[in-house]
């Protein structure tokens, strides 16, 4: 293990509390976390809101499309445990000077209103540059988000390796590459930290997978039970 091997809270402590709410995240950064990672959709009024899923069902007592709902709307619906579903700028809030935040563009559009609210926030002190972690599947919002968010890390997601994701990769110039686990090897892991990036594996969630990850020299993990690996992370996180 390196000193400065990541654990990535996923969705917040999402094992054992509703994901991508305020108590998962309270409940991660009370537990050690020294990173978040949240999802980003828009609400038909252009809210920023922390969700996964593009639609309801699976994580509120809700129905449809977050994209057709305003925020009022949004707002009333239960997440799980009584918690509602967070706007961007209240995660943030909570993890100002306890965690760097990996937001992944998980919405169409989200871009440039997570660029434009960086932004604001960036020039208020709110937030220092190298805490925030730019990440998506859409190369579109990715490359977008580059462009509107210069020095801002970034990190594509995909499922596996591909020339696609290498190309763009290097394109972007992007800090880490995050990937699923069953398609990543000790070779591969080599292979990315030669192009001086980072590599990244979701979800890890058993001891023994992270340790044998690990031990092949990966940079870090995503998982939903970020309490179980206290002080196997580094603290620090150097964007660039």
């Amino acid at each position: 293990m390196t000193d400065d091997f990541i654990i990535i809270a996923h969705r917040g402590a999402s094992g054992e509390y509703p994901e991508n709410t305020l108590l998962a995240f309270r409940q991660a950064l009370e537990a050690g976390a020294t990173w978040l990672e949240l999802d980003v959709q828009l609400s038909a009024d252009s809210a920023l809101v922390v969700i996964h899923d593009e639609t309801l069902e699976r994580t509120t007592d809700g129905r449809g499309a977050v994209a057709v709902k305003a925020l009022a709307e949004l707002r009333q619906l239960d997440a799980g445990r009584g918690e509602k579903i967070p706007l961007l700028s209240e995660v943030l809030e909570l993890a100002a000077g306890r965690a760097t935040v990996n937001i992944e563009l998980k919405g169409a559009g989200t871009a440039e209103p997570v660029a434009q609210l960086l932004g604001q926030r960036k020039s208020a002190g709110l937030i220092p540059a190298d805490r925030i972690l730019a990440s998506s599947l859409y190369e579109r919002e990715l490359t977008l988000f580059a462009r509107l968010a210069p020095g801002t890390p970034l990190a594509p997601v995909a499922e596996q390796d591909s020339p696609a994701l290498r190309r763009l990769a290097e394109e972007l110039n992007v800090w880490s590459i995050h990937l699923e686990k069953s398609s990543i090897s000790r070779e591969l892991i080599a292979e990315v930290q030669r192009t001086g990036r980072k590599l990244l594996a979701y979800t890890v969630n058993a001891t023994d997978e992270l340790e044998r990850l690990r031990d092949w020299g990966l940079d870090g993990v995503f998982s939903d039970f970020p309490e179980r690996f206290s002080g196997k992370q580094g603290a620090s996180f150097r964007g660039g």
